[in-house]
């Protein structure tokens, strides 16, 4: 950017902070310190815009977002801390587009994924399991703006019970496959997928690791040279029933892929027991569950999630386990799913 032009979009943030600002006395934001902040984010996560008009609107993003955050932190009882992180110049619906991924039509296709349509028998009285400790989680990847955290999330059940069951550790499979491969069986790559519809086609194809299919991060052409040549495979999968109770279960067993809904503030989590209320809509998003705490003041799963180690606390959330249904509806449903090895 040369002189001229960084000097015109600086009075343009300018501008837009005071604009803020006069807009929004109780924000608690001057315009000095949003411009300080907004300022330090830009270098923090190397953001660039294309235009002084550009960079005024992510302005005003940045703080209407950074405003949730300060009001949230501000309140002493609650369970969990947000933090200004990479995705606070987007707006809620920008942030969805880019980086939720469960498909719309949830429980499309029946699949071949078992449903007994029992409960779980749970006969263990563990009140603490961590798989990271055991060594059987892959470390937190990033799937950067691309809607593929089904992927990630069977994948990293798949990789989780390899290790447990077959005692292949340190596998790093191919999300990049399942985006360009599997959307013959009904996933939409970087739009969305389903985590049950991704080991259809592993139980089909198999699967490659990421050595021999880089992932990209967007919608490519499916490599035929690389579909069906993958060493890696699975016997079935299976639905965990509906209720919290049911993937404490299965958890004591095996990781979790796991289906919750995302609302606005949880992109910003920090740290603690993230237990919001009201948080009961539609799924939107798939993760990895790798334990659990039953004894804590506030019981919580821990989970992985795949935008990054920067994000949240190294990469991992706590969520409260809740009753029935669970906290953001990480419970309600029966397309919660673990791979049968």
């Amino acid at each position: 950017m040369n002189t001229k032009i960084l000097l015109i979009s600086l009075a343009a943030v300018a501008g837009a902070v005071l604009l803020f600002a006069s807009q929004s006395s109780d924000s608690g934001v001057t315009d000095s310190v949003g411009l300080s902040r907004f300022s330090n984010f830009q270098q923090t996560f190397s953001k660039r815009y294309d235009s002084p008009q550009e960079m005024e609107y992510r302005l005003g993003v940045f703080l209407a977002n950074s405003q949730l955050v300060d009001a949230h932190n501000a309140d002493a009882s609650a369970t969990y801390t947000l933090e200004i992180n990479q995705f606070a110049d987007l707006t809620f619906d920008e942030f969805s587009a880019k980086y939720l991924g469960v498909a719309e039509d949830f429980e499309l296709g029946a699949a071949k994924c078992e449903r007994t349509g029992k409960d779980l028998i749970d006969l263990s009285d563990e009140q603490e399991v961590c798989w990271v400790k055991a060594g059987v989680v892959h470390p937190v990847k990033n799937q950067a703006a691309c809607g593929s955290c089904w992927a990630f999330s069977a994948n990293g059940a798949l990789e989780s019970a390899l290790a447990i069951f077959k005692g292949q550790k340190g596998l790093d499979l191919a999300e990049q496959e399942l985006v360009d491969c599997s959307r013959s069986y009904g996933n939409g790559g970087c739009r969305g997928g389903l985590m049950h519809l991704a080991y259809d086609y592993i139980l089909d194809k198999g699967i490659n690791e990421s050595k021999d299919y880089a992932y990209t991060a967007r919608d490519g052409a499916c490599k035929q040279d690389k579909s069906g040549k993958g060493a890696h495979h699975l016997k079935g999968c299976k639905a965990v029933r509906r209720g919290v109770e049911n993937i404490v279960a299965q958890t004591r067993v095996q990781p979790v892929a796991v289906a919750f809904y995302v609302q606005n503030d949880f992109r910003f989590y920090k740290n603690g027991v993230y237990n919001p209320s009201g948080c009961t809509s539609r799924p939107n998003h798939a993760v990895l569950n790798v334990g659990f705490k039953l004894d804590a003041e506030l019981p919580y799963f821990n989970i992985k999630n795949s935008w990054g180690t920067v994000w949240g606390d190294k990469g991992y959330f706590k969520m409260a386990i809740g009753k029935n249904g669970g906290t953001c509806s990480i419970g309600a449903h029966e397309w919660n799913y673990v791979p049968t090895i």
